[in-house]
Formats: structure tokens, C-alpha cells, sequence
């Protein structure tokens, strides 16, 4: 009679620490996800206040341009990625716009040589190196956690924490050099 008790307390112990550990895994995954969602956030508020500071000097030089401003105030921790992928492209539209302009406007070709406007464009470059860089960590770090939540035992789990899969970001940052 003892060893049954003790057997069902091995049992009771290995189902506790597989609970405890598939628990552990989903909402480390999830938090992983999540913070990479976050990186994605930072770097479109970041390419969106840089892109309002070249306008500005933009502006402040009398140059006729043809940018729209992103509105940063909008953005957001914990934006959708179907948001994030549009403000994405609502940005690299604006760079291209902007890239042109340089190409095609000398005083504005001058104008991205000064230490001011250079500084602004160097760093909405960078942001856009970051985003991208971002967003393939956050789809991976989604597609991880979508396929753990769809195994055995974590599917139980998930539905237990009324946990649920998780959308990609549906953006794809292409070179916008050529």
C-alpha cells in the first residue's frame, strides 16, 4: 500500500514540475516575443522623430519638399504588428520620397553634407537598420512560441491561460538603396 502512495506522489511530483516548466517555457517565450515587439515600437518612433527633424530643416530652409511627417505621438509600446508594419511602410515611403529629393535637388544634396541635417539622416538610416533587425528577431521569437503552443502538452496549457498564437510582422524591409 505504501509503494502505491509513494508512486502516486511520483507521479503527482512529475506532472507538477511538467506543469511548472511547460508554464515557464510559454510565458518565457511570450516575454520574449513581447520584448522584441517592443524593439520594433522604439525603432518606428525612432525613424519617426528623425524624420520630423529633417523636415524641420527642412522647413527652416525654405525647401519645398513634399515629406509628410509620421505623428510619433500616435505610436505606442504593444502596437499591433498590422500597425507596426503600416507605419513601417508609411515611413520607408517617405524615404524613398526623401532619398530622391537628395538625388534630385542639389541644395538639398548640400544641405545632407551639413554636420545638423547629416547627424538626423545617419540616424534615421540607423533606425531603419535596427527596425528591420527587430522585426526578424520578433518573427522569430513569434514563430517560436506559435509552434511550442501548438505541441503536446503546451497546447493544454496555452488553453488553459487562455493563451493564443500570435501574429508576425507582415513587413518586408527591402533595400531601399537601389
Amino acid at each position: 500500500m505504501a509503494g502505491m502512495y509513494i508512486g502516486l506522489l511520483v507521479v503527482l511530483a512529475i506532472i507538477a514540475y511538467l506543469f511548472i516548466y511547460v508554464a515557464s517555457k510559454i510565458n518565457s517565450l511570450e516575454s520574449k516575443a513581447r520584448d522584441k515587439g517592443s524593439e520594433i515600437d522604439g525603432g518606428l518612433w525612432d525613424r519617426g522623430f528623425q524624420l520630423g527633424k529633417i523636415i524641420e530643416i527642412l522647413d527652416a530652409n525654405g525647401i519645398d519638399h513634399g515629406l509628410e511627417s509620421v505623428d510619433v505621438n500616435t505610436f505606442g509600446l504593444g502596437m499591433s504588428p498590422t500597425l507596426q508594419a503600416v507605419n513601417a511602410e508609411k515611413t520607408d515611403q517617405q524615404d524613398l520620397k526623401l532619398r530622391a529629393l537628395i538625388k534630385e535637388n542639389p541644395e538639398v544634396a548640400k544641405l545632407a553634407q551639413e554636420e545638423d541635417m547629416a547627424t538626423h539622416l545617419k540616424k534615421f538610416n540607423m533606425a531603419r537598420i535596427e527596425l528591420a533587425k527587430a522585426g526578424k528577431e520578433y518573427n522569430q521569437a513569434v514563430n517560436s512560441y506559435n509552434a511550442y503552443i501548438v505541441g503536446f502538452p503546451a497546447s493544454f496549457m496555452a488553453a488553459f491561460h487562455k493563451k493564443s498564437s500570435k501574429s508576425i510582422l507582415g513587413y518586408y524591409f527591402k533595400d531601399l538603396e537601389n
